[in-house]
């Protein structure tokens, strides 16, 4: 049974019908708001009456009078109630009482205890597990896979009262044990409460709650015992099933597990330098039974948000591992590196995006393959099509062009992939010429660690900072990047730091270069100068066109002297996207893509003489902060 915890004492009133409390619109008069019941909470003996009354609230908490309501227990053989609202004790254990009229609907919870005292010295021990539901890139499999409820909170609860009379946690392997429990005091009955959240010594620290307005903690309860015949509990099995739903719950708990101690475990030392691990700190998340939030990370309230199934489709994400895992990314780098991303709407499809938001989702992805250990992304939909993606081979039956897209640092696939194949073993599962690192997920968390300050977050700036975490490894990072049609290296004729290109440009003969430079001067400061040829008289156009990973162009033209023919052009849509950013009204970014055209440049003149000149190529000192500090291009000179 699904319960949440109020005041971090007592029982809630949902049950499994969280979703239903206080719900709805229209009738019952239009003036109902919620029903509430008096007591909401209450004890009777086997074989005794409790009376329980409602009442309908407008929103203000005024009463609605001449309100009829219809009863109902969600357990008879533990409680049943009349029409009057007199409830009867007929078995020991917990059950839900609803009272409802229209489409609203209250509820209160009732216990049910032995009429003798309880006992002394009580004994329980046993097994906590979840009902897991494995998946492949098609969705789920069908099977339940029983899966331990690792580190958390587990009481013991006497009824009488609904009083915590004794605390613990589980094991690495799901087991309990406790000893010496003394319920003496109150009559005979009582139940175990596996709660939503880990110990206090757990290293993963997580804990679920209901919804950012209630932070009601949820629970599993199990049978009721009566301890008024006996004392000794042991062997005992409590098991989340997944038709209950509760099986979702810890699900979750065990994917940010999971993500935690891949971080403590294979990360590495902290930055700055530690003699200790990362820990991350306390996850608060919300899921909620019902509930159309999430699936999302939300930075200023640091809590990830859990689809519970209320939107349009009734989707619910609490068994798609690889999206709860994705979030705990974003969790993750928000606490030990940074993410720049403005967020907004993107696909697996786009190789065209904001450089930052392309290195924040693929590295949401890639951190959700590396939790798992599984290349393959899923998210199963309830009512519709699976959507997934193999990140190896970048297969996705939804897309059968998928790899061919999946290319520059403005993709978050492409990205996701670079990064799974540094940590994945080296043909462990496909054999591919390019990808032979095998470097596992602590070089990559110690690059992450390392980008920091002025300098975006982005396939860029992992790059950078990973020729220092790893320099052995860089030529195999090279490769796997170079596949992807990454353009992180110089000009294959800019050799030796050299600025001029060999090769002069023709007319109709488009080059391509990178904004790339080798040591020693900083990649950044990268100018390409091409030369090329022009007749007196004749009207010319030099462009830049076929941008890709994030290039923004400033293109201007002297002649081999290097006097400026003041002719240049930044944006050939004369546009200036410096100040871009999110809009304050709706959240989306007005920046633009970082598609082929629209940062490019192009000048259109008659030649005076018949020379040589020479094409300078920049990164714009205007680039919006969506654009990459480097990326290729292509350069033609024609005549319009």
């Amino acid at each position: 049974m699904l319960d949440r915890i109020r005041f971090r004492v007592a029982l809630g009133l949902c049950l499994l019908f969280l979703s239903a409390c206080g719900g709805g619109g229209g009738g019952g008069g239009g003036a109902i708001s919620r029903i509430e019941i008096t007591p909401d909470q209450g004890n009777l003996a086997v074989g005794t009456t409790l009376s329980l009354s409602a009442v309908a609230k407008t929103s203000s908490g005024n009463k609605v009078d001449n309100v009829s309501f219809a009863w109902q227990s969600l357990d008879p053989s533990i409680a049943s109630i009349d029409a009057e609202g007199v409830v009867t004790g007929n078995g020991i254990g917990v059950t839900t009482i609803i009272a409802a009229t229209g489409t609203f609907s209250g509820s209160a919870t009732v216990g049910v205890v032995s009429p003798n005292p309880g006992q002394s010295n009580l004994t329980f021990s046993g097994t906590v597990l979840y009902e897991d539901k494995p998946y492949a890139l098609t969705g789920f499999t069908g099977a339940l896979v029983p899966t331990p409820v690792r580190g958390t909170i587990i009481n013991v609860i006497a009824i009488d009262g609904f009083a915590t009379i004794a605390t613990g946690a589980t094991g690495s392997d799901g087991t309990f044990t406790f000893n010496n429990v003394d319920n003496a005091a109150r009559r005979g009955g009582v139940y175990l409460q596996v709660v939503s959240k880990t110990e206090p010594n757990n290293p993963s620290q997580v804990e679920i709650r209901n919804n950012a307005s209630d932070q009601a903690l949820l629970s599993l309860i199990s049978s009721p015992f009566d301890d008024s015949s006996g004392t000794d509990f042991a062997g005992l099995s409590v098991t989340a099933t997944a038709a209950s739903g509760v099986g979702g719950l810890f699900n979750i708990i065990d994917v940010f597990s999971t993500a935690s101690e891949l971080i403590r475990n294979d990360g590495g030392l902290c930055t700055p330098p530690a003699a200790v691990s990362c820990t991350p700190p306390l996850l608060v998340a919300y899921w909620e039974p019902g509930s159309a939030e999430g699936t999302f990370y939300d930075d200023q309230l640091d809590a990830i948000f859990i689809l519970g199934g209320g939107d349009a489709q009734g989707d619910t994400d609490e068994y798609d591992d690889s999206v709860i895992a994705h979030e705990y990314g974003h969790f993750a780098v928000h606490h030990f590196s940074k993410d720049d991303s403005l967020g907004g709407e993107h696909f697996i499809t786009d190789n065209d995006q904001d450089i930052r938001l392309s290195w924040s989702e693929g590295w949401g992805n890639f951190f959700s393959s590396a939790v798992r250990d599984n290349p393959v992304y899923v998210d199963t939909a309830t009512n519709g099509p699976t959507f997934s993606f193999n990140l190896e081979d970048y297969s996705s039956p939804q897309s059968l062009t998928l790899k061919t897209l999946a290319l520059y640092t403005t993709s978050e696939i492409a990205v996701a992939g670079v990064l799974w194949d540094v940590f994945d073993p080296a043909g462990s599962l496909i054999s591919e010429s390019h990808d032979q690192l095998s470097l596992g997920f602590g070089p990559i968390w110690q690059t992450v660690l390392r980008i920091e300050g002025t300098t975006p977050a982005t396939m860029e700036s992992f790059w950078l900072q990973f020729q220092s975490v790893d320099p052995s490894s860089t030529a195999g990072l090279q490769s796997i990047m170079e596949e992807r049609e990454m353009a992180l290296s110089a000009d294959a004729s800019e050799t030796n730091g050299q600025t001029t290109e060999a090769t002069a440009l023709t007319e109709n003969t488009a080059q391509q270069h990178t904004f790339y430079q080798n040591s020693p001067a900083p990649p950044t400061d990268d100018e390409d100068v091409i030369s090329f040829h022009v007749t007196a008289g004749t009207r010319y156009t030099l462009e830049t066109l076929n941008l890709t990973n994030g290039a923004d162009t400033l293109l201007f033209i002297t002649d081999t002297s290097n006097n400026s023919l003041n002719l240049q052009n930044d944006n050939r849509n004369g546009n200036n996207y410096q100040n871009c950013g999110a809009n304050p009204f709706t959240g989306n970014s007005s920046c633009p893509a970082n598609d082929k055209t629209t940062l490019s440049s192009s000048i259109t003149w008659t030649a005076s003489d018949t020379t040589d000149l020479h094409a300078h190529v920049q990164r714009s000192p205007n680039a919006p902060p969506s654009a990459g500090l480097f990326g290729s291009y292509d350069i033609r000179l024609k005549r319009p």
